[in-house]
C-alpha cells in the first residue's frame, strides 16, 4: 500500500478541501418544469438510489441574481430540517459564475395531494391531514415558514403518506423574528386572512389558516369521513384572535379530542394516559426531530418480546428499549427504572385487542405527544 501524499497528512485547520473524485448519475426521464428551473429524474449508478435533481435555470433573465439568491437560500432551508414528511435534500452542486446550481433530493413517486383518492385499505384523509399537521408544526418548531402552500407543493407517495416539497419561497426566521412581511404565493383563496390584510403581516399562524383553507377545498367535493371538520372550521377563521395560534395548538386540541369521539371505554382511555404519562416522563430529550415508526406489527412484536424479558420484575429494565419500540431517532432518557411492567403489559393488551382503526388513532395520540419532546440542539460537543 502506497504512503498517503504528503499534502494529505497536513492538512491546516480551515483549508478548503476539493473531493474531485466524479458521481455518475444515469438520466432517467424530466418531472417537471417551473419558473426558476426544471427536475429531472437520475439514478445513482453506485447504490441503484433514484434521485430528483432540481435545475437552476430560470426562465426571466430579467431577476436572475435574485432568483439565484433564492435558490441558495431553499438549499440552506433544506439542509436545516429533517422530518418524514418533508422532502429529503441529500447534495447540492453550484456554479456561481455561470448563475447555475443543481439540488439532489429525495424522489418522491406519487401524486400531487388533489389528485389523491383514498380506498377502504388505505389511509385516509384523517392521516393525510395529520402528516402535513405534523410536518408544519416541525417547521413551525425550527422557524421556518413555506409561504407557498398549494397542491402542487404536497404530495402523497406510493405509501400514501404527505410529502412536503418547494421551499424555493421558504424563510428562516432569526431568533428573535415573529413575523415577516411577504408576498402572498399560497395556493388562491377568496379571502386573506386579517393579520395579511391589515399591514402584511405572516406568520406560522397565518400557515395555519392557508394550510386549513387547502384541506377545505380538497375536502368540498370527496364523499368521504373526516373527523377534523371542527378543526378546520377555527383554523380558516379571519381573525386570528378566533384562529388557533400555532400548529402545536391544532395537534394538542386533535390529541386531546379524538380519544373520547370513537367510543373508547374509560378503561382504555386511563390505560393508554397512564403508559403515555409514563413514556413522555422517562424522555428527557430527542436528538434529532422525531420519527415515530408505522409498521404496527412490528411495534406490537418488539412490546411483547420486551415483556417476556422483563416478566419476573416489578418495573421495566429496558426504558430505552421501550422508547425504541416507536422510534429509530436518538434519544436521552432518565435511565431510572420507573415505568411499571404491568403498565406496559397493559397497553400492550390494549393495542393488541383494537381493530386496525383504532390502533392507529391511539398510536397517533401518542405520536403527537412524543412529538412534543424538546430536540436537543445540533452542537459539535
Amino acid at each position: 500500500m502506497k504512503d498517503m501524499p504528503e499534502k494529505s497528512r497536513t492538512l491546516q485547520s480551515g483549508a478548503l478541501i476539493e473531493f474531485d473524485r466524479k458521481k455518475h448519475f444515469k438520466y432517467i426521464k424530466p418531472l417537471g418544469s417551473g419558473g426558476t428551473g426544471d427536475t429531472h429524474l437520475f439514478e445513482d449508478e453506485t447504490t441503484d438510489m433514484l434521485f430528483a435533481f432540481k435545475k437552476y435555470a430560470p426562465k426571466d433573465s430579467n431577476h436572475i441574481d435574485e432568483y439565484y439568491s433564492r435558490f441558495v437560500d431553499e438549499i440552506k432551508i433544506l439542509f436545516q430540517i429533517s422530518h418524514p414528511n418533508i422532502v429529503r435534500v441529500y447534495n447540492h452542486y453550484l456554479y456561481p459564475e455561470s448563475k447555475l446550481g443543481y439540488l439532489q433530493m429525495e424522489y418522491v413517486n406519487g401524486v400531487e395531494i388533489d389528485r389523491f383518492e383514498t380506498n377502504i385499505s388505505g389511509r385516509q384523509w384523517d392521516d393525510i391531514f395529520l402528516d402535513v399537521i405534523s410536518a408544519f408544526k416541525y417547521l413551525e418548531s425550527v422557524k421556518i415558514l413555506h409561504r407557498d402552500i398549494r397542491p402542487a407543493n404536497i404530495l402523497i407517495d406510493q405509501n400514501e403518506h404527505a410529502k412536503i416539497i418547494d421551499f424555493g419561497f421558504g424563510k428562516r426566521l432569526s431568533k428573535n423574528d415573529i413575523n415577516v412581511n411577504s408576498v402572498i404565493l399560497n395556493w388562491p383563496v377568496t379571502e386573506f386572512p386579517a393579520e395579511v390584510n391589515y399591514d402584511g403581516t405572516y406568520n406560522h399562524q397565518t400557515e395555519v389558516y392557508f394550510v386549513g383553507k387547502l384541506f377545505k377545498k380538497l375536502l368540498l367535493n370527496k364523499d368521504c369521513e373526516f373527523d377534523y371538520d371542527h378543526i378546520l372550521e377555527r383554523m380558516t377563521k379571519v381573525d386570528p384572535i378566533e384562529r388557533y395560534d400555532s400548529f402545536d395548538a391544532v395537534l394538542t386540541e386533535i390529541s386531546e379530542g379524538v380519544l373520547s369521539g370513537l367510543d373508547f371505554s374509560d378503561f382504555e382511555m386511563r390505560t393508554y394516559q397512564i403508559f403515555a404519562d409514563h413514556l413522555v416522563t422517562e424522555i428527557a430529550s430527542f436528538k434529532e426531530h422525531f420519527e415515530p415508526k408505522y409498521d404496527i406489527r412490528s411495534i406490537m412484536k418488539s412490546m411483547a418480546l420486551l415483556i417476556n424479558n422483563n416478566s419476573l420484575e416489578t418495573y421495566l429494565q429496558n426504558t430505552d428499549k421501550l422508547i425504541r419500540c416507536f422510534t429509530n431517532v436518538g434519544f436521552r432518557y432518565r435511565n431510572r427504572n420507573a415505568i411499571p411492567v404491568a403498565c406496559v403489559k397493559e397497553f400492550y393488551n390494549l393495542l393488541n385487542g383494537l381493530n386496525l382503526y383504532k390502533k392507529n388513532v391511539v398510536l397517533t395520540n401518542l405520536y403527537n405527544r412524543l412529538n412534543r419532546i424538546r430536540v436537543e440542539e445540533d452542537l459539535p460537543f
